[in-house]
């Protein structure tokens, strides 16, 4: 915990109903930042979300919680081919708007970053963030990413195309 409460931890499926809401939030207020489109989500039923939760050691969402309420989250997957498995994707960032601006973040891609030091063969981390998204862009970069490349219209919503920063962190 630090001066505002938080606390940092794997979530699990008892969090499904929190995560879930805060998911939702982040794809309806960010809709440029996410692959999935917000229409596609909402429709899913519960069951589905709970057969595609992250909850492995390869497979895992972390979230921020203060005060007992999910306000950040972040989820890392571990390729699964065997030519691969050096690499993981971070997918998901997200910290409410309310709460931006107070370091969850940065404490949330810290602890991804520790854990995957933990995971046994894995050597980089791997994310795609918006062009465009200068907050996100800076946290990234100052928590040792780096740009490998952008890729042109990663996003489509509607008629307006968002390109990605392609960004890695060597563990």
């Amino acid at each position: 915990m630090n001066e505002f409460g938080l606390v940092i931890r794997p979530l699990t499926l008892e969090d499904i109903d929190a995560y879930w809401a805060l998911r939702l939030r982040a794809i309806r207020e960010h809709p440029e930042s996410f692959g999935a489109s917000y229409e596609e989500e909402k429709e899913l039923t519960m069951d589905t979300v709970r057969a595609r939760f992250p909850s492995s050691e390869d497979s895992f969402a972390l979230g921020a919680f203060e005060r007992n309420e999910l306000v950040g989250m972040v989820g890392l997957s571990r390729e699964k081919r065997q030519k691969l498995r050096h690499k993981a994707m971070i997918w998901g960032m997200y910290v409410s708007s309310e709460h931006q601006g107070r370091g969850i973040g940065r404490r949330l891609i810290a602890a991804v970053q520790d854990r995957a030091r933990q995971m046994d063969g894995l050597e980089k981390l791997i994310l795609y963030v918006v062009i465009g998204n200068a907050p996100a862009q800076k946290l990234y970069r100052s928590m040792g990413f780096e740009s490998f490349g952008i890729e042109r219209n990663a996003l489509k919503l509607g008629d307006v195309a968002y390109d990605e920063d392609l960004m890695v962190y060597s563990l």
